[in-house]
């Protein structure tokens, strides 16, 4: 009886570690050993799809309980459409390695069994820049396409310039800009693109009293909340023999 009951924990091991070992984010062979060693697995949380699919997670009770992961992954999981069937797919979670961090685990199931509807995304921002020793607010347009890990499109900016009044007569300088923009936000694909990269060229027809000759901009855009991102950048004018930082806000 001893040995029967031996035998079938060891059978018991043997599985838990060959399940535990066909992961989906395996670690190389010196990590996994440290990752065991000092968290190692003493819990599972398992999944069951409708299409007889299964989704394991292990972790170490130190780091994550039942129910948060159950409260993280469930609504995630409800949106899995694309998730294949009479599988079983398993992830180790451990927050001292990238890919074993529970933000890159969602990151993974989303990105590989959430479906994505490319979209259009159109908003007008507003703002006030620093350029050259003076402050220009800024108004414009801006249209991205939306895919799953970055957004291409461009914008339509005007920095807006007061020259110094002459005669007591305030004189409204306009510089218009065309863009083009690149956005992206790895990690959360549903996340808002908070990173915009833009390079630019001024379309002026009349002539501008803030720049002259072939003038272009680069700059640096980062949302800090839903409404509100700093930007940063610099604008060559003058045939690029004169260079101005620009550092401003923006809405929207």
């Amino acid at each position: 009886m001893k040995r029967i009951l031996l035998v079938s924990c060891l059978a018991m091991l043997c599985a838990f570690q060959a399940s535990a070992q066909a992961v989906e984010n395996k670690l190389s062979a010196s990590n996994q050993e440290w990752l065991d060693r000092d968290w190692p697995v003493t819990d599972t949380l398992v999944f069951d799809f409708p299409n007889e699919s299964k989704l394991v997670l292990y972790f170490n009770n130190t780091e994550f309980t039942t129910q948060e992961l159950t409260e993280e992954f469930e609504p995630l999981l409800r949106k899995a459409t694309n998730f294949p069937e009479f599988i079983t797919i398993a992830y180790r979670l451990g927050e001292n390695f990238p890919s074993t961090g529970l933000k890159h685990v969602k990151y993974q199931l989303e990105k590989k069994y959430i479906p994505y509807i490319d979209s259009l995304e159109m908003t007008f921002p507003v703002g006030l820049d620093y350029t050259g020793g003076d402050f220009t607010p800024v108004v414009g347009f801006r249209a991205l396409v939306n895919w799953r890990n970055f957004s291409l499109g461009g914008s339509v900016t005007n920095t807006v310039y007061f020259p110094e009044r002459i005669e007591n007569n305030v004189k409204v300088n306009s510089n218009w800009f065309a863009n083009a923009e690149f956005a992206w936000e790895f990690g959360n694909s549903e996340r808002s693109r908070r990173n915009i990269f833009g390079v630019g060229y001024l379309i002026n027809e009349n002539k501008s009293q803030l720049f002259s000759g072939t003038t272009m901009q680069a700059y640096y855009n980062r949302k800090l909340s839903k409404h509100i991102s700093i930007q940063v950048g610099v604008i060559s004018t003058e045939n690029f023999k004169t260079f101005y930082p620009t550092v401003g806000i923006r809405f929207w």
